[in-house]
């Protein structure tokens, strides 16, 4: 018995190994099959949708506080490449953006570099799956097809069959018949929204020794970039304390931390000029010690408007109104109150978020919505000229880059309980800025170069979306070489897709929607060495 079954144990073998290397081919059919219809990957090269993804760059982190970023490593890794000697700034955005803490060699700096992050894209699948505004999109690039930039990522903007337009950083749309006083403003989802959000200032980050920062600034510490009353201090805590029911206050300093569109990514970009922008998101968590009595109203200034978050009484109460007139655009009230839990002195703290974006305005407590304010002020370009307080259309027109908005204002004011803030905010959102095309983003091979304002740039003249085709925006609007910029299509979109329209891209060339970070840039073992393990850390779903 012993001896037969060692004579099938060959067969028996060689019949396994058949099956398992058919099983091999077959997996790897269907994998082939399922990459190339359903799943593919995608390296991100470049930087226009940090810090949403990163393209190839470097980790900066600050020895004052720990703040840590990423900066795009192209101008590092040219001038390493060109052998270019030199020092590098490194900054904290949480201490200052014109005082570096330290220099660093480039080469050095260089030698850090990451590659981009790499993702998976789900492919459209019609009639199952199609494009969406928002989405974050693989597509191949319509002007340059078949050169080294085949394929780009970018967010899903504009979509077929609308009229498109960009104001004040935000997007607005309307039928193909629509004038420009009677666009909408288009309003992020809120899972959009809490992803896209950038940081500005956050107050965990701060000095561990304040007279060394200061040495390391050569310029003294002007401290955080909220400015308090008298009668308590918040310089170099991460507690803000006021022990008086009395009446207090913080200011936002534009001069230590401007409100505008700065991306820690653009470091080393020092040639872009910065947009302010009131599309904000103010947060913190609360402890009261009389929550009852507790007592807070943030106002946001801008756009020739009073923007008012009042919490006391047993509600919170939302409202617009015209600086100048006093007229009250809008205004919202709803409920609120410390938990019941909480009502005990010195409890558990809440977190606050206060919104303003996409003209609405919202009050979250422990990240759920309590309150909200849809506001209208007449049209993009009613909004343009409030933004731009005393100018004509004309003069904003002529040098959209130059005139820049009026700058945002923010206080914060308390009263009737003592009180402790801690884990205090700011973030900003998107914002898509005006430009003007260039010759030297668009390709000589296309066609004439086409002059003027940005794509979907001017309200005089608007910017159509035909049936099947899309515009797509970089979330790193100073540094994204997008729809707003690239001109005429490659001839053979034109030949062999039959459109010829610039500035969009048509369906046939959109692949599919970034879904997650698989492989995020690698870490190495060693300062310098060789980076090739993922930094699981960032693993993510793209939103």
């Amino acid at each position: 018995m012993n001896a037969s079954r060692g004579q099938d144990s060959a067969p028996q073998s060689a019949s396994g190994i058949i099956d398992t290397l058919q099983s091999l081919i077959v997996a790897f059919v269907f994998a082939m099959a399922f990459r190339g219809f359903i799943l593919e990957g995608f390296v991100i090269p470049t930087g226009s949708m940090a810090p949403t993804l990163m393209g190839a760059h470097v980790r900066l982190r600050s020895p004052a506080t720990g703040y840590e970023y990423a900066a795009d490593s192209a101008e590092l890794l040219q001038a390493a490449a060109m052998k270019m000697k030199g020092d590098r700034p490194i900054f904290d955005p949480m201490i200052s953006r014109q005082y570096p803490l330290l220099t660093t060699p480039n080469e050095v700096l260089a030698g850090e570099g990451r590659m981009g992050d790499r993702v998976l894209v789900l492919k459209y699948i019609e009639p199952f799956t199609a494009p969406k505004r928002w989405d974050v999109v693989v597509f191949k690039n319509p002007p340059d097809p078949v050169g080294e930039a085949v394929y780009y990522i970018k967010r899903l903007v504009g979509m077929p069959n609308e009229t498109l337009l960009v104001s004040d950083g935000d997007v607005f749309t309307g039928p193909l018949d629509a004038v420009a006083d009677h666009l909408q403003i288009e309003r992020k989802p809120e899972y959009i929204q809490r992803a896209v959000w950038q940081p500005v200032y956050d107050s965990d980050y701060q000095p561990i020794d304040v007279a060394r920062l200061e040495t390391a600034l050569r310029h003294k510490w002007a401290g955080a970039p909220w400015v308090a009353s008298d009668g308590w201090s918040i310089r170099g805590s991460r507690a803000w304390r006021s022990d008086t029911p009395a009446p207090t206050s913080l200011t936002w300093s534009n001069d230590v931390i401007p409100l505008d569109d700065w991306n820690a990514y653009n470091i080393y970009r020092r040639e872009i000029a910065y947009f302010p922008t009131a599309d904000l998101c103010i947060s913190a968590a609360v402890s009261a010690g009389d929550p009852a009595a507790f007592h807070s109203t943030l106002d946001l200034s801008a756009r020739g408007l009073l923007m008012r978050f009042e919490i006391g009484a047993g509600e919170v109460r939302l409202s617009v109104t015209e600086s100048e007139s006093q007229r009250v655009v809008a205004q919202a009230t709803a409920p609120f109150g410390f938990p019941a839990e909480d009502v005990t002195n010195w409890r558990e703290p809440i977190r606050l978020e206060f919104w303003h974006v996409d003209q609405e305005m919202s009050l979250f407590v422990n990240g759920d919505r309590v309150a909200n304010l849809p506001y209208d002020l007449g049209g993009p370009v009613k909004r343009l000229l409030a933004s731009h307080f005393g100018r004509t259309l004309e003069q904003v027109l002529a040098n959209p880059t130059a005139q820049r908005p009026t700058p945002t204002a923010i206080a914060w004011k308390f009263d009737g309980s003592p009180f402790v803030l801690r884990h205090i905010e700011v973030k900003r959102d998107l914002y898509y800025r005006p430009d003007f095309l260039s010759a030297n983003n668009q390709f000589a091979t296309n066609g004439p170069a086409i002059s003027g304002l940005a794509f979907a740039t001017d309200p005089t003249r608007l910017s159509r979306v035909a049936a099947g085709e899309y515009v797509m925006f970089g979330d790193n609007s100073g540094a994204s070489k997008d729809s707003r910029l690239w001109g005429r299509p490659h001839q053979l979109v034109a030949r062999e897709l039959g459109r010829e329209n610039p500035f969009v891209v048509p369906r046939e060339m959109v692949i599919g929607k970034a879904w997650s970070v698989y492989f995020p840039a690698p870490l190495s073992l060693s300062s310098g060495g060789r980076a090739f393990i993922p930094d699981f850390s960032r693993v993510r779903f793209i939103r």
